[in-house]
């Protein structure tokens, strides 16, 4: 029922609005919230006619139910545009029960979260490769948790900006480092939609890895698009949250190394393309589309650029 149909008897406006429930939307919720007051107002105004003493001359069964229908057109019309203030709570609450606002969170702790996460048990694992990291890295310095993350300026800062912890993690997963930040890509716009935390500070998590699977870490609450038998749904998830880009990049390859079911993925990842289709297949995202999308970027004009200049370096 849109808020144009202002009449309480018309059952086609209550059967498309119910229609619109099965993929529901942010303006489904606030009707279904300005309904929800309406009939909020219609039982106050009943609980006020019974109160109120009737006139016994003229009074009567039709009297009675023309008040009722008064009541019930009374109550909608006041539902409309401001209301009584109570609808615009019922829609907040309405969003995040159908996945379509993030929830209020508590501020993510994540250095001490992260600190218990280290100490678990970790699945046995290939050995990393000793590598040193310098503390003043772009990736770190940048995305210290505490500031609201780094906002980078184009695509090309992007991976920039991540290419070379990228390279280390390829590295350990024998994988080309253009698949890798193809996939950070895909999963965060070029860096512009990374998942914040409740406090707005940024999660760095770079490939939307959910908070399940035994993990201990921080982990943050957000809507987010699922594809189920084909469709495209909203839902909410829980997603890790981490200290730095590049905790992000070495619980990615934890991710993959102790998943037994990227096993083939990891076998054929010599072969970039080749890799982020076992990915797919694998279940690592629902899309559908995942594999040419990544592959898609990983052909794009920046990345082509960025590989061919660092090979150019080692050379």
């Amino acid at each position: 029922m849109s808020s144009n149909s202002l009449n309480s008897l018309d059952p086609a406006a209550m059967m498309r609005l119910r229609a619109d429930l099965k993929n529901p939307t942010p303006e489904t919720a606030r009707e279904v919230a300005r309904q929800f007051e309406a009939l909020f107002v219609q039982t106050m105004l009943k609980s006020m006619r019974a109160a109120t003493p009737g006139d016994t001359l003229f009074g009567g069964r039709a009297e009675q139910q023309y008040r009722d229908l008064l009541d019930r057109q009374l109550s909608v019309q006041l539902a409309q545009g401001r209301g009584l203030g109570l609808a615009p709570l019922i829609e907040q609450q309405l969003l995040a029960n159908m996945g379509l606002e993030q929830k209020p969170q508590e501020p993510v702790t994540i250095k001490a979260d992260l600190a218990r996460y280290r100490a678990a048990p970790v699945p046995s694992q290939p050995p990393r490769q000793a590598e040193p990291v310098a503390p003043a890295s772009a990736a770190r310095k940048a995305t210290t948790v505490g500031d609201k993350g780094p906002v980078f300026d184009s695509p090309e800062e992007f991976v920039r900006a991540i290419w070379s912890v990228a390279e280390r993690t390829a590295r350990r997963l024998g994988v080309a480092t253009k698949a890798l930040v193809a996939q950070a890509v895909l999963e965060t716009g070029w860096g512009r939609h990374v998942i914040r935390c409740g406090d707005g500070a940024s999660s760095n998590n770079l490939f939307n890895i959910k908070a399940h699977n035994g993990w201990q870490g921080p982990a943050v609450k957000v809507s987010t698009v699922e594809y189920r038998d084909g469709i495209a749904r909203r839902e909410l998830a829980s997603f890790r949250a981490y200290e730095s880009l590049e905790d992000s990049f070495e619980d990615y390859a934890r991710f993959i190394e102790s998943n037994p079911r990227y096993r083939k993925a990891l076998e054929a990842a010599a072969d970039a393309e080749a890799y982020v289709r076992e990915l797919q297949r694998a279940g690592y995202a629902t899309d559908p589309k995942y594999a040419e999308k990544i592959t898609r970027i990983m052909h794009s004009p920046v990345l082509s650029q960025q590989d061919a200049e660092q090979t150019s370096r080692r050379a």
